[in-house]
């Protein structure tokens, strides 16, 4: 499969997923339940495997979810570990 299309959606869904969560948390939350930056690194290699594979696969719902949980830990890590 030569084609990024389920690739790109995963990171469009979960770029969107990370947005719409986030908007539903104020501001001035504690959110102690945010994984160690370890997680986002795992939960990114995971993905991008995912990703891969499914490629190679020619499972375009694996590459999607891959690309969605690479996405979503990236959006993660830029937003809550970069800044501290």
């Amino acid at each position: 499969m030569n084609d990024w299309g389920p690739t790109l959606a995963g990171i469009v869904a979960g770029n969107a997923y990370f947005q719409i969560g986030e908007s539903g948390v104020p501001t001035s939350a504690n959110c102690s339940y945010l994984s160690p930056v370890s997680t986002d690194y795992a939960a990114l290699a995971a993905g991008a495997i995912l990703a891969y594979q499914g490629s190679k696969l020619n499972s375009p719902w694996v590459s999607f979810i891959g690309a969605a949980i690479a996405s979503i830990h990236v959006r993660q890590f830029a937003a809550h570990k970069v800044t501290k």
